[in-house]
């Protein structure tokens, strides 16, 4: 879906992410699952996106990032008025090569880049 949310915004949520125990709560989590951060409106307003558990490839766990209804952005709102489900971006965790989630995090932000 394309969206006019900044980069910048998205940096700043990815700061927050604890990607070490979101990689490890991946394993468990069932598809559609919220690994990041916990549902509360608060919770959903600050953090303006959130992260979903999508499918299992090959041993990775797919991690969908997605905007709250309720989020404190404007434009993170809009998108999300239009489409809740809609994936603003998708990363592989791999929890075997990267347990720290590096570079799911960096595949996150080009995803991102590449859906604007």
């Amino acid at each position: 879906m394309p969206h006019n949310i900044s980069t910048k915004k998205l940096l700043s949520f990815l700061k927050s992410v604890p990607f070490n125990k979101v990689v490890k709560k991946a394993q468990t989590a069932s598809v559609g699952h919220r690994l990041y951060p916990s549902r509360t409106p608060a919770q959903d307003a600050h953090n303006n996106f959130r992260i979903d558990r999508g499918h299992e490839v090959s041993g990775k766990f797919e991690l969908i990032l997605q905007a709250n209804k309720n989020a404190e952005d404007t434009n993170v709102r809009k998108a999300a008025e239009k489409d809740s489900h809609a994936i603003l971006a998708k990363g592989l965790a791999d929890p075997a090569n990267d347990p720290e989630g590096e570079a799911v995090e960096k595949d996150l932000v080009a995803d991102f880049e590449r859906r604007k």
